[in-house]
């Protein structure tokens, strides 16, 4: 009996970890009913403390007076919103919704004992009425930057609230141009324009006319929010995207912006935890990290950004907008306020360290020339870096100690040293690797029935970190060049033939010739691109050739194996989104559809088809099973037949791979171009991105 063999791994992902707390503890907590949003801090003229905490349906006022026991005083409600902004200045909270009422003007000065409260909605002549707005920032002199209304195209906006405290004045409008968020310093407006993909500088010192200065594109084009160091030249940044980094720019020159640092947690990476908002005190960066909760990182050498504390105030999945939103530290008392949104308001004290700090060049040891990518890595530790275009890297840790480092490249000898590092002190560590000798690879792919050449056949081998892969020529030969000696996976394959995999082969100078046979037959185990096209409207998430990511557990139940079929030579598969970040990675709003290449299964005596699958589908609260379906169907160039929908009804129930076969003479006329087709069509918008 000849089969087709199709191995597909379809995947939903989550995760399952918290990270220890480092140089943060805490100190209280209050739960709350309702999904909170951000948090500010304000001190009272008398020295109290008070955390006042956004809500679905309007702002907690709640008293520090006992930190350890948090307890709301006040409740000022609103209109309903997930946003809710809050900013103080003079005895005034601030505070913006996405719905409606404007914004709220919340009377301070008389607690603890009453507050007073209204709304501001002007109509502003040639823009309209102010109804709604995601962010407000107000600067040193109490003007207050309104970002993200419902007028002048979401467009930062100038409002007094200085002069009269308590009664804001509308005076003028920034550019037509969509802010999410902005800081302000020194009538200079740093702009998050999120949809634009950038942060721009604006001079704002006349507010009715302001100035560009520049603007910056940043790693994942989705710049959230920005906030200024304490001597003004550098700008920290947000994106509100999985993996994506926190950013640090010089901006000392608005016209010559420099990229100096990018920031992502190694716990959880693989995960793509999203940062949210940034806030600078005394040289550190204060992150709300959503899943991964409060981060302290050390930006004293913007340069080289190390993370020396964090407080994870949410238990769940990592990667997702669930979590902390923001986190406040501008106390009196140092005290970070943390707004986590399912689990309330964290009153966190933080022991601000200095990070270790290692830095070096890594160099080539016959003529001293620059590696690029090299890898640094704390064998013991979660911490590596890799070097850059002239062989230097940065890096550090938060604790000081003796640490095993290992210094790698691939075609150099690897080097293992130790180093003593302590808080606050420059540590240089130069290495020179040694090349490793390279030598040619050839050999000749052949029809293991009539030892005859299968020219194009593809020809790949795999070690750990390097990949050599070629296409055999019209002869069937093919020839490999600078290759360096190790253990190797060979595989090679083409449509119509049987993939070979020959596992744990030794290269060298001695072993460096191969013939390599592909049995006939039609089959796909995925460790080579045979030929499948893929199309589709969904905007993420389509069929890749991939090797899946490490296992991933929700609620006690393994949702990603992390592996192939334990049927299946190789660990190669076709993904849905080869990402460990659901966000970035899961089928989204469309179709994902891949097509085999032509078959002939005339010749075939008993023509079946056999695949495995993996599949799961999660509707966006990750509660509850989608009811979306993978198609699985067989064409012979004159119809299309379906041959089974595959679905997933028990979304957290024990998964498994399903095996699947069928005797295509019971479904269609077998022709010389037969072909399969998988596709996925996410109904329902499995997962829905929101911008918070």
């Amino acid at each position: 009996m000849k089969k087709i063999n199709t191995l597909l791994f379809l995947f939903f992902t989550l995760n399952l970890f918290a990270q220890p707390n480092l140089n943060v503890s805490l100190v209280g907590q209050l739960d709350y009913p309702q999904t909170l949003s951000d948090v500010w801090g304000y001190a009272a003229p008398d020295g109290t403390e008070y955390a006042l905490v956004g809500m679905q349906n309007g702002v907690s006022i709640v008293s520090l007076a006992d930190p350890a026991n948090p307890a709301e005083l006040f409740f000022v409600p609103g209109a309903n919103s997930i946003w809710r902004d809050i900013k103080t200045w003079d005895g005034f909270a601030y505070v913006t919704n996405e719905n409606s009422g404007g914004v709220a003007v919340i009377d301070l000065r008389g607690l603890p004992d009453s507050i007073d409260s209204y709304n501001w909605a002007p109509n502003i002549g040639g823009l309209g009425t102010i109804n709604s707005c995601h962010n407000l920032f107000i600067d040193e002199f109490g003007w207050a930057y309104l970002s993200g209304c419902n007028v002048n195209g979401g467009g930062f906006l100038f409002v007094d609230v200085f002069t009269n405290p308590g009664q804001p004045v509308y005076i003028g409008k920034g550019p037509f141009v969509y802010s999410h968020d902005l800081y302000a310093r020194d009538n200079r407006v740093y702009s998050a324009d999120i949809n634009a993909g950038y942060f721009s500088i604006h001079d704002v010192s006349d507010k009715t006319n302001s100035i560009l200065f520049g603007i910056q594109n940043i790693e994942a084009f989705f710049t959230h929010n920005t906030l200024l160091s304490d001597d003004g030249t550098v700008l920290f940044t947000t994106d509100e995207v999985g993996y994506a980094p926190i950013g640090s720019y010089d901006v000392s020159d608005p016209n010559n912006i420099q990229e100096l640092d990018q920031f992502r947690p190694f716990f959880n990476l693989g995960a793509g935890p999203i940062p949210h908002n940034v806030f600078v005190w005394d040289d550190y960066l204060i992150v709300s990290y959503y899943t991964e909760g409060c981060i302290v990182i050390d930006a004293a050498m913007p340069d080289n950004l190390i993370q020396v504390g964090n407080f994870d105030t949410f238990l769940g999945g990592a990667g997702g907008f669930n979590g902390a939103w923001g986190a406040y530290p501008f106390l009196p008392s140092g005290l970070i306020l943390v707004s986590d949104q399912g689990n309330g308001l964290y009153v966190l004290e933080p022991n601000y360290i200095r990070a270790c700090y290692l830095e070096g060049f890594v160099t080539d040891a016959t003529d001293n020339s620059p590696i690029v990518e090299a890898k640094i890595d704390f064998t013991e530790e979660l911490t590596f870096a890799h070097t850059d275009i002239v062989g230097e890297y940065k890096t550090g840790i938060a604790t000081a100690g003796s640490y095993s480092i290992r210094v790698s490249k691939v075609g150099y000898e690897a080097v293992d040293t130790t180093v003593e590092l302590q808080n606050g002190e420059l540590t240089q560590l130069d290495i020179a690797l040694q090349p490793l000798p390279s030598f040619t690879i050839s050999g000749a792919v052949i029809d293991a029935e009539s030892a005859n050449p299968v020219p194009e056949a593809k020809v790949k081998f795999l070690s750990d970190g390097i990949t050599y892969e070629t296409i055999a020529n019209a002869n069937g030969t093919f020839l490999i060049g600078n290759v360096f000696a190790g253990n190797y996976d060979v595989v090679a394959g083409k449509w119509t033939y049987k993939t070979r995999l020959i596992e744990s082969e030794e290269l060298s100078e001695n072993n460096n010739t191969f013939t390599l046979e592909l049995e006939p037959g039609v089959e796909d185990i995925f460790l080579l691109d045979l030929g499948w096209s893929v199309s589709g409207s969904a905007s993420q998430g389509h069929f890749e050739l991939a090797v899946p990511p490490i296992p991933i557990e929700f609620n006690g139940v393994t949702v990603q194996l992390g592996q192939d079929s334990d049927n299946d030579p190789g660990n190669g598969c076709d993904i849905t989104g080869n990402l460990s970040d659901v966000f970035n990675g899961v089928l989204i709003g469309g179709t994902t559809r891949m097509i085999a290449p032509d078959f002939d299964a005339t010749t075939m005596e008993s023509p079946w088809i056999s695949y495995e699958t993996y599949f799961l589908n999660v509707q966006t609260d990750g509660a509850e099973p989608g009811n979306d379906a993978i198609l699985i169907s067989i064409a012979n160039g004159d119809s299309i037949v379906t041959l089974e929908a595959i679905t997933d009804n028990n979304a957290f129930d024990p998964q498994s791979y399903s095996v699947s076969e069928f005797n295509l003479l019971d479904y269609i006329v077998p022709t010389a171009n037969m072909q399969l087709i998988v596709e996925i069509n996410d109904n329902d918008l499995t997962i829905l991105l929101l911008t918070l």
